[in-house]
């Protein structure tokens, strides 16, 4: 959206009902195309297509055991760069040419490339095809998010937005679980075609399900390089960027402190199989985002944020204060993982409103900053040399978002 458009067009990030006057942009039917079983669909493929990058957690020894070397740089890394590069592709291509078809895409690429994974011969291989994994990867998750923000019918893209957020979440524990998994029972190689086929049967299922919203034309006719352009404009906007400091914040916060709670746990003689619980743990929680929706509909999205944000800074304390106690340590990074949970919806639909008409675009930014945020996280997690010295500067960091958060609405006043 250009910086010039009338103050009028702004949507109001107060409160989370969106206009349901999308007709406005999108002229072809069916309006609403996306029910339950779409939905369904996406959710659990951005399980699995998550599953990719934080598999890298738990595979990062015996990787490095078996092809001699430090794999952070093959395994997350080139991951996470790509991955977050990948965002402001494929976002502005398909408001171009249609969500169904770049999901298809990428999906089919990513298919391959974890299969090929396999066979790595060396870690200069593995962090090819990783990188390949990730560029192919963010052809999903900004295209599905900015799917479900126009296909449903308004009412239900609360709850949709929240799913996929809870999904995005859980793939961050279910992705360490299954890896360590089938790394300690088959070797880290089995990984890569067990998800490879799992992935191959989401793509015949969304081709047979998602159907767009919108022509493949893009909002309002606008060219290829129109929409690129438009990314440019949004992301230079005064609010967006504050919004885009907290939100890089979000995973880089959750990557290094799931990082380094690995080794601080091994030092306190756990066993792997034990550690496998505790990553368990905080589980539960991520399905607040759940709920999400229905809080923003009571408050706003941008205080879903503040609070969301606001105990992941405390639950981030608390693993500072309590590292030396097991249960203590897992009560706080419950606190922590429940404040993610929340955060999470807010700030995706949020990016979703400051965006529109050019929802792909505002998804590729969100998903572009957060997955920077990723590919930070475990380097900071080795530069700092203690858990209790990580966690204390995880949550100042978290506390600096909370601030960004809290200026964003009175930017956003401002632009009107």
């Amino acid at each position: 959206m250009s910086p010039g458009h009338r103050p009028n067009q702004h949507p109001d990030v107060a409160h989370s009902p969106e206009p349901s006057n999308q007709s406005t942009t999108r002229s072809t039917t069916p309006t609403h195309p996306a029910g339950s079983s779409t939905t369904a669909t996406l959710v659990v493929t951005a399980l699995l297509v998550l599953t990719q990058l934080y598999a890298a957690i738990p595979l990062l020894r015996p990787v490095s055991d078996q092809l001699h070397g430090n794999a952070t740089f093959a395994l997350s890394t080139a991951f996470s760069l790509t991955y977050a590069a990948g965002f402001l592709i494929w976002g502005p291509v398909s408001d171009h040419y249609g969500r169904r078809r770049i999901m298809a895409l990428a999906l089919g690429i990513l298919t391959v490339s974890t299969a090929c994974c396999t066979l790595a011969p060396s870690l200069p291989v593995l962090a090819a095809l990783r990188a390949v994994q990730g560029l192919s990867a963010s052809g999903f998750a900004p295209v599905a998010l900015a799917h479900l923000s126009e296909a449903p019918a308004p009412p239900r893209r609360p709850r949709a937005i929240g799913a996929m957020s809870t999904s995005f979440l859980v793939a961050g524990i279910a992705g360490q679980v299954l890896a360590s998994l089938v790394a300690l029972h088959l070797g880290w190689r089995w990984f890569f075609p067990l998800c490879a086929g799992l992935l191959a049967v989401a793509l015949v299922v969304i081709l047979a399900v998602v159907h767009d919203a919108a022509p493949a034309s893009g909002p309002s006719g606008s060219s290829l390089r129109g929409q690129f352009q438009a990314l440019g404009r949004l992301a230079l906007r005064p609010a967006v960027l504050a919004l885009s400091l907290a939100h890089l914040t979000l995973l880089m916060v959750f990557v290094a402190m799931y990082t380094g709670i690995g080794g601080h746990l091994e030092s306190l003689g756990m066993r792997p199989s034990t550690i496998i619980l505790i990553r368990l743990a905080a589980l539960p929680a991520m399905f607040l985002s759940l709920g999400a929706g229905a809080l923003a509909t009571r408050w706003s999205w941008p205080q879903v944020a503040r609070v969301g944000f606001g105990l992941s800074a405390l639950g981030m304390v608390g693993e500072a204060l309590l590292a030396g106690s097991l249960v203590g340590l897992v009560a706080a990074s419950v606190v922590y993982v429940a404040g993610v949970a929340l955060a999470a919806p807010a700030m995706i639909s949020l990016y979703g409103q400051v965006s529109a008409p050019n929802r792909g675009s505002g998804m590729a930014l969100n998903g572009f900053i957060l997955f920077i945020g990723t590919s930070i996280g475990p380097l900071l997690a080795m530069l700092v040399p203690t858990f209790r010295g990580l966690t204390l500067v995880l949550a100042g960091i978290l506390a600096l978002a909370l601030a960004a958060v809290s200026g964003f609405k009175a930017l956003v006043g401002a632009e009107r």
